[in-house]
């Protein structure tokens, strides 16, 4: 028997039993989208974090210090760190959570406390007057820099371009009064959540603020992207010789390496979804397995006869494995083009990007023909076993 006739009688017996041919597609295309969605889920996950990361500034490398008995570094250390030839400059950090308060409008927000380092280290500048000065940490000034989204909750009937008109005023934080003095650019939002949703002040106005003098990060920000690896490097040894050579006390982690750890994360956490994922397939590859089965023992009868005029066991087999490859393949399509209206639409209710790979949507379709294979092969083995005489008395 030509292929070309095993393809027509297989496309015919499958489009006899229209609605039970779906369904066992059904099992398929749900396994095939599933795939592409999680791994595009993953890919966009893992793009977020990295850009987030890299918005920080490729030359940042943050210092935390983890042990109890870490105390904070004095400003002899902070300028003996400043004194390396890889280093630009050192900005200590303390954070907390206040509420903001404008008339009766109220929001909750946190609060980063630095010095005027930050500003350059962290790649945060004000849009509108200016960042916190080295005079405003001097004189412990109650000044704030003000993110765009406290404003947008507390003055909810104010136009982003009056905003200018809050340079010198009132805010209340923790039923505090801090003069405005800056409004930050917009940072958007990441996978952290909004980079809009903080006021900074000078560290000095925060030790007294929030009842907090110990300091455990700090920002360093090298000369030059080639010099961050010497500069984690004098961190490293001059926090050793600080806290009596116990590295437990301490982490100096630069953005290349976070960047590293957050790709290993995401690529293991894209391939743990997709392995979940690609489980609905061997299922969806068990449905044509049984339902093949079950068609080889409705059309017993066409086997023997069929074979009774001449049909060898080769055209049997063949006939029922395009018929399972054929339910696959068609699955396939229908599941990529299912993935890909997913995918265009999922953006909008996830806020974030969902990036899909064609070589993954293709190695998915692949992956669902070798199913209709390889679950296509033992019903097409049966049928082409039947003997003849069983087959043509089969009832």
């Amino acid at each position: 028997m030509k292929f070309t006739q095993a393809v027509k009688m297989a496309t015919k017996s499958i489009l006899t039993n229209k609605m039970r041919s779906f369904l066992t597609m059904l099992g398929i295309i749900i396994g095939i989208s599933s795939v592409i969605v999680m791994i595009a889920i993953g890919s966009g996950s893992k793009q977020a974090i990295t850009s987030a990361i890299q918005s920080m500034g490729t030359n940042l490398i943050t210092v935390n210090l983890t042990g109890n008995k870490a105390a904070s570094l004095t400003e002899e250390d902070i300028a003996k760190l400043k004194s390396d030839s890889s280093i630009k400059a050192v900005a200590p950090q303390v954070s907390g959570s206040v509420t903001a308060k404008a008339g009766t409008n109220s929001y909750s927000t946190s609060v980063e406390a630095s010095t005027p380092e930050y500003e350059e280290i962290r790649d945060i500048h004000a849009a509108l007057g200016r960042f916190i000065s080295q005079d405003d940490v001097d004189n412990r000034y109650q000044v704030v820099d003000v993110g765009i989204e406290v404003l947008q909750n507390i003055y909810p009937d104010m136009k982003a371009s009056e905003y200018d008109s809050l340079i010198g005023q009132n805010l209340a934080l923790n039923g505090t009064n801090f003069k405005i003095v800056g409004i930050l650019e917009s940072k958007g939002t990441s996978s952290s959540g909004s980079n809009d949703n903080r006021v900074i002040m000078p560290l000095s106005t925060a030790e007294r603020f929030l009842k907090s003098n110990d300091v455990k990060t700090y920002y360093v920000g090298a000369k030059t992207e080639a010099d961050v690896s010497q500069a984690s490097t004098a961190l490293n040894l001059f926090l050793l010789q600080k806290y009596s050579n116990d590295s437990s006390q301490f982490r100096v982690l630069s953005q290349s390496q976070l960047l590293e750890t957050s790709s290993q994360t995401s690529d293991t956490m894209a391939m743990m979804l997709g392995g979940i994922a690609s489980i609905s397939l061997i299922v969806g590859g068990i449905g044509i397995m049984n339902i093949m089965l079950v068609s080889v023992i409705e059309r017993t009868r066409e086997i023997g006869i069929r074979q009774a005029v001449g049909a060898k066991r080769k055209d049997i087999m063949l006939q029922f494995l395009i018929e399972a490859m054929f339910i696959s393949l068609v699955g396939g399509i229908i599941g990529v083009l299912l993935a890909v209206a997913i995918n265009l639409i999922l953006p909008s209710f996830i806020n974030q990007a969902v990036i899909m790979s064609p070589s993954i949507a293709l190695a998915a379709f692949l992956f669902s023909a070798v199913v209709g294979i390889v679950f296509g092969i033992y019903p097409a083995s049966k049928a082409s076993k039947l003997k003849p005489i069983d087959a043509l008395n089969y009832e």
